[in-house]
């Protein structure tokens, strides 16, 4: 809550000053809410507002409830304080009497929110139908005049002053598009000093090109700046620069402005109209020009021409291109925080939405959906206002009708000349089919970094892609390589590359969904799903192929999200798949456990006899057995042992897999004769058609060697953990999670048998691979941490008995 400078008056004095016949609002509040009360009461009477107060108005030593039953007769409205212990004086059946009767006389209730209200408060009844003030975040200019507004009826028209970085003024002459926003400029402090610093620090620049995707509001920044810069520049000139011609035609324009000491041409010639500006910039040092909308290669080429004759003042370059010549300086800008777009919010809707206690968690939902855009942004806030409707309307709407929302444009309200919807459509007609092929695929992925060696390993899905879209958009077609259109879509931002991944704007995916032709959709998540699921490593279980993984993941959740809901069985099942085996590693159960049950959905309809079918089975049964649902695993592992043994014989490895799980199983569940069975049956049949040095063969021996511990046969158990941690330790290599939980396992028989000092570098070397390789939060690598500890916990001498 911000803090409040309070400058307390003294009360009227007896015989002084009389108290007002009519208060304009009585303050209704808990006790606990005195300071609370105190603030809102002496703001309003800033305001201009007689403010009834109890510890202001009530005379000592005089009945109170007649005090309050006679005010309450004659006030014009009340507000009723809300804080965390709840309304105070409502639970007074005077107090109640005397609200209820202000409301049969259709006199103001308001509601007011204070800081610590939960958000849904339990209001009674009848308060719960009035429109509350929310006041939760402090003493807010928006909500004290939201506040006022409430008493006296008329909406308050105050100044708003917006917070400087510094003291500075407006250039004495300027033709700048529009007002400056003031306090609702948000998160752009840090830009407009760097801006400060480069043109106006120990080493200047005369040049500076603010770049970045469209709709991030760089135009915006460069004309705040200028609105902010009157110590100096005595002129601020804007140019929109977006091809040669509109350079030439607002360089023209110009010399009507009533630049100091330029007279127009009389010919009105447009070429003597530019040389007279560029003559007058050559001839004066305090001026500043914005030239805005570089977008193109040829509106770039123009001003590169143009800026070695602008020597004497400075300029500023608005473009979505990031490539510029050396000497020209790069600022590059992008969105805003969300702390910073739920502030733009909720003050620009302030006085026009549909007020509702949940408006900041919902102001914060759409903040993480347009991703701090801030065209998106105003755009979101614009139509909030128009249509005076509340944050979760808007969302509602966002759901049901998005292409309608996307398109929405009222230039009567907006601060920007086009909709989200429209914004790129420039940038994208321009770019090349391969480029824009490489886009358009983004749309079914995740608003996260991604792999752009996916795109060059998938060229010949990419060159489908783009044959997909000449034949919709009837273009020619030009060689382009992949790695060349990766170059362009960096070059007009709608790609931020860093290092070997790069990133789309959540914004920009939605735009180029909504702009697919339907009878086209499909192909492209199928297009994508291909993409992803090439590229996806196999294995995903081992650790080995998570740097891959790590950054797939969420791509992959993504698309195979798209790719159900468009019916495509495979290959979504089959990416789901290992999708989940990378998640149930990591020990993610929450969010494995829906991706296996679908994939298994999705094979079942396709064939519940097939082997892909038994591979969802077996799998979905480890992640009930590892979650403690033994009982539900066990007839789908037996169900995929069955099915297997049906597809490949008796003695195939696939079997030898199924046959180990359900043995694990078994002894989990104290069947150990039957286990042991089971388990040997696994291992012969791998030894038998894998060979004996096989990885396969490491898990069967360390499982087998498992139950012969348990049944007391350590001096068994333990030449077969050595032979397992062998076998893995030159096929995984000496750093692979499996050799840590050999190691492990071994370590622990040694403890056992009391061989303490032998078990010790065992454990410790096990557990440094798995915390090296699974990271230290891992299930797996607190297990391993606690059996350290506890073997050195049985090392450590016992403390001498007192006597």
């Amino acid at each position: 809550m911000p803090q409040l400078l309070i400058q307390w008056r003294d009360l009227p004095e007896p015989g002084g000053a009389p108290l007002p016949d009519t208060f304009d609002v009585f303050l209704s509040h808990n006790s606990k809410d005195k300071p609370a009360a105190r603030q809102i009461g002496e703001a309003l009477q800033d305001r201009g507002l007689n403010v009834w107060l109890d510890e202001w108005e009530l005379v000592p030593g005089r009945p109170w409830q007649e005090a309050l039953e006679e005010i309450l007769a004659t006030v014009l409205s009340s507000a009723v304080l809300v804080g965390k212990d709840g309304l105070g004086p409502w639970e007074i059946p005077e107090m109640r009497v005397c609200l209820s009767q202000m409301v049969k006389r259709k006199l103001p209730v308001i509601p007011v929110l204070l800081p610590g209200c939960p958000q849904a408060p339990e209001l009674p009844p009848f308060l719960g139908e009035f429109t509350w003030v929310d006041l939760r975040d402090g003493l807010t200019e928006e909500g004290l005049g939201r506040l006022e507004w409430g008493i006296t009826g008329k909406k308050p028209h105050r100044e708003k002053k917006a917070p400087q970085p510094h003291a500075l003024k407006a250039p004495k002459l300027h033709n700048l598009p529009f007002r400056p926003l003031g306090d609702l400029f948000k998160g752009r402090d840090d830009a407009l000093r760097t801006l400060e610093a480069d043109l106006h620090g120990p080493t200047t620049v005369t040049t500076i090109t603010i770049h970045g995707l469209g709709g991030m509001g760089k135009t915006r920044l460069a004309v705040e700046y200028a609105w902010r810069s009157g110590d100096h520049y005595d002129d601020a000139l804007f140019v929109v620069a977006e091809s040669p011609e509109a350079l030439r035609s607002g360089l023209a324009g110009l010399a009507r402005l009533g630049l100091p000491g330029l007279s127009p041409p009389p010919s009105r010639a447009q070429e003597e109209e530019v040389a007279a500006v560029l003559a007058w910039l050559r001839e004066h040092d305090r001026w500043l020009l914005i030239l805005d909308n570089v977008d193109t290669e040829e509106a770039a080429a123009a001003v590169e021409d143009l800026l070695p004759r602008l020597t004497n003042g400075h300029v500023l370059v608005t473009s979505r291109r990031r490539e510029w010549s050396a000497g020209i300086q790069k600022q590059p800008l992008g969105a805003l925080s969300q702390e910073e777009a739920v502030q733009f919010l909720l003050q620009r809707t302030a006085s026009e939405r549909a007020s509702s206690p949940a408006d900041p968690d919902q102001a914060k939902h759409l903040a993480e959906i347009l991703d701090g855009l801030p065209l998106a942004l105003e755009q979101a806030a614009a139509y909030i206002s128009h249509h005076q409707i509340s944050f979760k309307r808007y969302l509602e709407d966002w759901e049901t009708q998005r292409p309608t929302v996307l398109s929405y444009y009222d230039k009567s309200v907006m601060r920007y000349p086009a909709s989200v919807a429209v914004t790129w459509q420039t940038t994208f007609s321009h770019l090349h089919p391969t480029a824009a092929a490489i886009l358009r695929l983004t749309a079914y992925l995740a608003p996260d970094p991604i792999p752009l060696e996916m795109f060059e390993e998938g060229a010949a899905i990419i060159e489908e892609a783009t044959g997909l879209l000449l034949e919709e958009t009837k273009q020619e077609s030009s060689p382009q390589t992949v790695r060349e259109g990766l170059t362009e879509l960096a070059a007009y931002s709608m790609v931020v590359r860093k290092g070997e991944t790069g990133t789309v704007h959540r914004m920009v995916q939605e735009v180029l969904r909504s702009q697919i032709p339907e009878d086209h959709r499909r192909e492209w998540i199928e297009l994508a799903l291909q993409l992803v699921d090439d590229f996806s490593p196999p294995e995903p279980g081992d650790v080995r192929t998570w740097p891959v993984w790590n950054v797939l993941r969420s791509h992959a959740a993504v698309v195979v999200r798209y790719a159900d809901e468009a019916e495509i069985p495979r290959p979504t099942s089959r990416l789901m798949n290992q999708l989940e085996s990378y998640l149930k590693e990591k020990g993610l159960y929450d969010e494995c456990e829906p991706l296996i049950r679908r994939s298994l959905a999705i094979e079942e309809d396709v064939d519940p006899e097939s082997s892909e079918t038994a591979i969802r089975l077996n799998n979905l049964a480890q992640l009930l057995q590892d979650t403690n649902r033994s009982a539900e695993a066990e007839p789908l592992m037996r169900r995929a042992l069955k099915i297997g043994e049906e597809a490949f014989g008796p003695d195939h490895p696939n079997v030898a897999i199924r046959l180990n799980n359900l043995a694990v199983l078994l002894k989990a569940t104290n069947r150990l004769a039957e286990a042991e069975l089971v388990m040997r049956r696994a291992l012969k049949i791998d030894e038998d058609s894998l060979g004996p040095d096989h990885s396969n063969i490491a898990i069967r021996l360390n499982n087998l060697a498992q139950l012969l511990k348990a049944t007391k046969r350590l001096a068994e158990a333990e030449p077969l953990m050595r032979r397992a941690l062998k076998i893995d330790e030159t096929s995984l290599g000496r750093d692979h999670p499996r050799v840590a939980r050999e190691l492990n396992n071994l370590a622990m028989l040694l403890q056992d048998t009391n061989r303490l000092a032998e078990a010790e570098p065992l454990m410790r070397r096990a557990v440094e691979i798995i915390e090296a390789s699974l990271g230290p939060d891992h299930p797996n690598s607190r297990d391993v941490r606690r059996n350290l500890e506890i073997l050195l916990e049985e090392m450590s001498p016992e403390e001498p008995q007192q006597p």
